[in-house]
């Protein structure tokens, strides 16, 4: 352990404090600008399997790699007269031109079927595909939208009162500003029309809203908890005020290094900077701790600084070796966001240890010699008193602490297993947010946005497959089977249409013999979609939803929608046709597979690595071991917490077990260092040696797990779930592990045999 101990960077800073706060300052001031560069990544697609279909060129205006959806849901009791229809029609048309939308679907564009004369033909639902001018293209409008079976749903509400348009935007422009430009012109209609705007730019500019605010916020409440905890620690200005410059500069270099990178804040990677300030804060009290130990003189101060911060210098290059063993263990992850999360945090965490092994004792240096009565208020405080009288007690309690390991991972072991994994960016917000509100009455009124596409496929790929009577009969069978669920709110498809088609023409609904008209109609089908095909494929669209509760699907729903219709198309299908779903729900639903392989991975790698980093640091595997009973302890206690309490794990929590196994090693091996210290210095008692390694390290032990604690406890009244939830779990599993490095770990490691 004395290798990992920088002795000369230490002396250097004593002796040479400008020049280590110069090099400090020059670093900073070149981080400066790499942070300006810094932007939000509100887009929770961006989340996404780069491989999923999501990437993929499409029209669709459910999703798009390249495009943002807007959907606009217009009532009104004047809609549907012609100043009501001219009014939506300028609303639209305003967004279109605002936003420089590419694609638009709304009522009056829509292709229909009408019968002119011994003919069938396509046409606009509106004459030129604009709003109705004269009272006879009003009324037309009026019969073609009801007369259409596809219209509702689609471009007006599920009881025919309110009209929809849709609306597809390139990417590119900020969130916000799209955000603030829809809601002006929207606010200008409100007078005759209630409005209700959704899609992904106004979820995406709320997500940057809820983003910005919370990393501010929680930051600012770190800074503050950091200086209270170490005011009530050592009750010292420079203990109070010197930590705080340490960590903000190494969040400040963590930023710049993401800046450098070309990264962005993700929902993801928006907890690095106030992690780091957090778990930067932790090495300091080590040094402070040490440093209070003993008065000083003018002529000894820069020898007890060196010796102090030396003497725990070990210590803290062994934690943030550990800590960044953790993090770095989530590159095993396969989100982009993840892997940014474990580089940036770990830069940070290298950081803030150098400074602390730097910066800190040159400030130290600089300060005035520490009187005698505050070391003696330091060492006789509540916390080293307690410590004096329990200790003792404590490492006798070997089968105490045994029978406490047995029930919690017997516990642990039953209810692991009901954990959930929600990938669902609508929970992720609270209920009273306008923009689920929003969401959730489009859906009541319309039947949601989201859609689940359905790609068939002909024996052998043969062409013109899909344009056979029987086969065609076939599909539209299915498609029937699949519209009974009362959560399919809409269902295009081409046997649906000729279905549509045979109906307009012939009087009779999926009459499928008339080969002319299905050729006609087909044709149609394809020019009205911008599609070329030899049907030996075709697609059916469902848009689904929450029908009960009126609601977006979540993942539960999803699970349950796919599988009946796995079900429908097996038994309904004709013989030979393959078949294969895509969609947005379904992609989330796939990174919740994900996600639960990257928890394990990632988890059991860090686990793996921490063991090993402290079997060689201890030079035994015993003791390496043991290093390893805190952490598991938090874990499983952890695990417990979070499925009593339904507490799923998501995109953000996910990184919690990593977070906590290299963080909360840290206390257990300051215990078992200072044990060791303890026993090589008297080993004729190793339970006095036990005793005395409690009482030294205890008080720090406590002090970092509060003031990581006190610090983390901030992100649980963060707005955004996922980072109050990170928040939450980080704080129970340290407390967990840090109350198992003073209860069970001493018993347990304490040695029956005289140290040789």
């Amino acid at each position: 352990m004395n290798r990992l101990k920088p002795a000369f960077l230490v002396r250097f800073s004593v002796e040479h404090p400008w020049t280590i706060i110069l090099v400090a300052v020059l670093i900073s001031t070149l981080a400066i600008f790499p942070i300006t560069q810094l932007k939000i990544e509100p887009d929770v697609e961006s989340l996404l399997p780069r491989d999923s279909s999501e990437n993929e060129e499409s029209e669709d205006l459910e999703y798009s790699a390249d495009f943002d959806r807007l959907a606009v849901l217009v009532e009104g009791k004047d809609l549907f007269t012609l100043e009501g229809l001219d009014r939506f029609s300028d609303l639209v048309s305003r967004l279109k031109e605002e936003l420089e939308a590419e694609k638009v679907i709304d009522p009056f564009s829509m292709i229909t079927l009408e019968q002119a004369g011994s003919r069938i033909r396509a046409i606009t639902m509106s004459a030129g595909g604009r709003a109705p001018k004269t009272p006879e293209d009003l009324a037309a409008f009026i019969r073609r939208l009801d007369n259409d079976p596809f219209s509702r749903g689609l471009v007006s509400s599920r009881d025919g009162k309110a009209l929809t348009a849709y609306l597809l935007i390139p990417k590119g422009r900020p969130y916000l500003e799209q955000d603030k430009v829809i809601r002006s012109i929207t606010e200008t209609f409100k007078d005759s029309m209630k409005i209700t705007v959704t899609g992904s730019i106004p979820f995406s500019a709320e997500t940057e809203r809820y983003l910005t605010r919370d990393a501010l916020r929680l930051m600012a409440l770190v800074a503050a908890t950091i200086l209270f905890s170490y005011y009530l620690g050592f009750r010292s200005r420079r203990a109070m005020i010197l930590p705080v410059v340490l960590v903000i500069t190494g969040t400040a270099w963590s930023l710049g290094f993401m800046g450098l990178m070309g990264w962005k804040l993700s929902m993801v990677s928006i907890v690095s900077p106030p992690l780091v300030l957090t778990l930067g804060s932790s090495y300091s009290i080590h040094i402070l701790n040490e440093y209070y130990q003993f008065p000083m003189t003018g002529i000894n101060k820069q020898k007890r600084i060196i010796e102090a911060v030396t003497s725990v210098s070990g210590t803290i290059v062994m934690a943030s070796i550990t800590t960044i063993t953790g993090l770095l263990c989530l590159l095993l992850a396969s989100m982009p966001q993840t892997r940014q999360f474990a580089v940036s945090t770990s830069v940070g965490v290298a950081a803030t240890a150098l400074l602390s092994l730097s910066l800190f004792p040159a400030f130290l240096s600089l300060q005035k010699p520490v009187a005698e009565i505050k070391t003696q208020r330091v060492n006789s405080d509540i916390l080293s008193r307690g410590l004096k009288k329990i200790a003792p007690a404590l490492v006798r309690q070997r089968w105490p602490a045994l029978f406490i390991l047995i029930v919690l991972f017997t516990v642990f072991a039953i209810l692991s297993p009901g954990i959930d994994y929600n990938t669902n960016p609508v929970s992720y917000f609270p209920d009273k947010s306008d923009v689920i509100g929003e969401l959730k009455s489009f859906s009541r009124e319309v039947g949601g946005m989201d859609e689940i596409t359905i790609r068939l496929t002909a024996p052998g790929a043969q062409p013109n497959y899909f344009l056979q009577t029987e086969v065609l009969d076939k599909i539209y069978g299915a498609g029937v089977k699949i519209a009974e669920n009362p959560d399919i709110s809409h269902l295009m498809s081409l046997p649906a249409y000729l279905s549509f088609a045979s109906e307009t023409a012939l009087g009779r609904k999926a009459d499928f013999s008339n080969r002319g008209l299905n050729l006609l109609v087909s044709r149609m089908f394809l020019a009205a979609s911008k599609t070329e095909s030899d049907f030996s494929s075709i697609n059916l669209t469902v848009r689904i939803y929450n029908s009960f509760e009126g609601r977006p699907i979540d993942e539960g729903d999803t699970k349950r929608i796919s599988a009946d219709l796995e079900r429908v198309l097996q038994e309904n299908l004709p013989e030979g046709v393959s078949w294969e779903m895509d969609g947005l729900s379904l992609d989330f639903l796939e990174l919740s597979s994900i996600m639960r392989r990257d928890f394990l991975v990632s988890t059991l790698a860090a686990l793996f690595a921490i063991g090993i980093i402290c079997t060689l640091a201890f030079k035994s595997l015993k003791r390496g071991l043991l290093a390893l009973i805190p952490l598991i302890t938090g874990i499983a206690a952890t695990f417990i917490f979070m499925s009593i309490f339904h507490i799923p794990l998501d995109m953000t929590t996910i990184m919690m077990s990593c977070v906590a196994i290299g963080v909360g090693v840290d206390d257990a091996i300051h215990f078992l260092l200072r044990q060791r210290s303890e026993e090589l210095s008297d080993p004729e008692n190793p339970e006095n040696a036990a005793v005395k390694a409690l009482i030294h390290t205890g008080r720090p032990i406590i002090l970092t797990t509060l003031s990581i604690v006190l610090g983390l406890a901030w992100f649980t009244l963060a707005g955004f779930r996922p980072i109050r939830y990170f928040g939450l779990l980080i704080v129970f599993t340290l407390t967990a592990a840090g109350l198992s490095t003073i209860l069970l770990l001493p018993p347990l490691a304490r040695s029956r045999k005289k140290t040789l």
